[in-house]
């Protein structure tokens, strides 16, 4: 190859790479990105009429069982036949956070008919709170979306050893700041926040004082923003609604795991069923 065809060649292969970089063309997130907890891009939004009436599901703790045992297809049927627009799953979507049980539930989902929006879980990130895996297959820990005039920010407390780090701390500080506008905000994260109201362990701060004090960093967070309105948590097989200083709060965690308790204390397999109107928001235990 003569001169100019070797500097025309160059240029072209410096050309095509620069742009792929600016523009993120060619790749999902780059293994060990998971170690960082880095925040992407907000998912593309499905609906961005203001003040919509819609409905959206939440279930969570399905791990590789609830593929298994029809569960999260039950919820799936049943959440679409009822309207949903979207479903977020508050996590533990595998057993043990490797690559076959990610992928396996990423193609499950994609092939629902229904967008998933997912939380990591405490099975799905590994010991020490930090999936390759995770990341790669599934894609970010934390980040936020907007529906319906409605914004909807996903929380990682995976990992009650170490907590809510002060990076993604600043970065859920400033998403709520910055909706504000929106006529709702809804939270999502898997490990319950601790509250008196909440008659129930295997909360934040089981795992040390820090999951303790970032989950009272969030809690303070939602309480001093006035448009959020609804918490949701899993970690818990069960379903329990409580209350976080004056907002409503719900875990749901009967997805497919091993259910916790009796069905007279929540024990049984169901998803949660929102519907945001212009006159309010109502959520409404669905069991299947």
């Amino acid at each position: 190859m003569n001169l100019i065809k070797r500097n025309i060649l160059a240029a072209l292969l410096f050309t095509l790479a620069m742009t792929a970089i600016a523009t993120g063309c060619g790749s999902g997130p780059a293994a060990g990105t998971g170690a960082t907890r880095m925040a992407p891009a907000a998912p593309q939004a499905t609906s961005t009429v203001p003040g919509a009436n819609y409905t959206f599901a939440v279930c969570g703790d399905n791990r590789t069982e609830g593929i298994g045992n029809g569960t999260l297809t039950k919820i799936i049927q049943s959440a679409k036949a009822k309207g949903a627009a979207f479903i977020v799953d508050t996590g533990d979507v595998s057993n043990v956070g490797n690559r076959v049980q990610l992928t396996e539930y990423l193609k499950f989902t994609q092939n629902a008919g229904i967008r998933f929006y997912t939380v990591p879980g405490n099975h799905d990130v590994g010991r020490g709170g930090v999936s390759d895996a995770y990341a790669s297959v599934i894609g970010a820990y934390y980040y936020s979306f907007n529906y319906g005039g409605d914004h909807y920010l996903v929380a990682d407390n995976a990992d009650d050893s170490t907590g809510i780090d002060g990076k993604q701390m600043s970065w859920i500080e400033t998403d709520l700041a910055a909706n504000r506008d929106k006529r709702h905000q809804f939270i999502f994260a898997h490990i319950p926040v601790a509250s008196p109201t909440l008659d129930a362990g295997h909360v934040t701060g089981e795992g040390s004082d820090a999951g303790l004090e970032s989950g009272k960093q969030l809690a303070q967070l939602a309480e001093n923003t006035p448009n959020v309105a609804d918490l949701f948590f899993g970690h818990i097989h069960a379903y329990i609604p409580y209350r976080i200083g004056n907002l409503p709060a719900y875990i749901t965690g009967g997805a497919g795991a091993p259910l916790y308790g009796t069905p007279a204390t929540g024990g049984y397999y169901h998803y949660l069923l929102v519907t945001v109107t212009a006159a309010g928001i109502s959520v409404e235990v669905v069991r299947v």
